[in-house]
């Protein structure tokens, strides 16, 4: 996540909701419950302070917090509210300011493409063109974890919209200067953007390589206490292995299963559960 408020005290829902806007991710759904009505708690108060930074972590928080709800509407809210930053953060600091908060917009249309089947293809034609002036942004910033997230970010919109061989490998490519762009220091980064370059690579026919990526993801992980990505980086493993005929694909499906039901996580459940089908 690109910022977190600075705690005033013990009372203040903006600090809650970002405390189990975190938990979410080791706890699971309770916590996210938690965090939107904190978030929404918080809105009117932040609203009316006139304190920039309060309502730029506020609708960072909104904004995650509606985006792992799987639910379309609440989704649509997300793109909303992460537009929203966007336009805050580049008026009151500049365009290029704002680049860490244009990967959010791009990763909600790319995951609204999931949740959405029938309007994939609008929602990833949308983060395509956002992520194309984003690109240029994080070159100009000449900043290497912006670079890095950008690069990622539209790597997994080209992976999702990929209908060949030479669009896998586009992806494929993207992820993986993504990849070696990463500053070392971010391994929690690193591993959640692993996830996705797994993912292309077993599309481009390279499991292999897919298999290695989504076991130092997993490791990473798992070690950080990140359980929801922890279960996407197992679910990735599960493909790469079955692309192998490895029979180890149907425990790490049935790991990813167990830790997004534990989780309450139900959408991701369900899609875990024919992931191998």
């Amino acid at each position: 996540m690109a910022a977190h408020p600075s705690p005033r005290s013990a009372s203040d829902p903006l600090v809650e909701g970002w405390a189990a806007l975190r938990a979410f991710f080791a706890e699971g759904a309770a916590a996210l419950t938690r965090a939107l009505e904190a978030f929404r708690a918080a809105e009117a108060a932040v609203r009316a302070a006139g304190d920039p930074a309060r309502l730029d972590a506020w609708l960072l928080g909104q904004a995650t917090a509606l985006r792992y709800t799987r639910q379309p509407e609440a989704m649509e809210a997300a793109l909303a509210r992460a537009r929203e930053l966007v336009n805050l953060v580049t008026r009151a600091q500049s365009e290029g300011a704002a680049v860490p908060y244009r990967t959010h917009v791009e990763a909600i249309c790319s995951e609204l493409a999931d949740v959405v089947p029938a309007e994939a293809s609008r929602y990833l034609e949308q983060g395509l063109a956002y992520s194309e002036r984003t690109l240029r942004l994080a070159r100009a910033s000449r900043r290497a974890a912006w670079l890095a997230a950008a690069q990622a970010s539209r790597g997994e919109l080209l992976r999702r919209r990929a209908a060949d061989r030479r669009e896998r490998a586009r992806a494929t490519a993207v992820h993986a200067d993504a990849r070696r762009r990463w500053p070392p220091e971010d391994r929690a980064g690193r591993a959640q953007a692993a996830v996705g370059y797994a993912e292309a690579l077993v599309a481009a026919g390279r499991a292999a390589r897919a298999e290695a990526v989504a076991r130092e993801a997993i490791a990473v992980l798992a070690a950080g206490g990140d359980r929801y990505h922890e279960a996407a980086a197992r679910l990735a493993l599960a493909r790469a292995l079955a692309a192998l005929d490895q029979p180890e694909a149907f425990d790490e499906q049935a790991a990813a299963v167990d830790l997004y039901r534990r989780l309450g996580c139900r959408w991701e459940q369900r899609r875990a559960e024919a992931a191998l089908v």
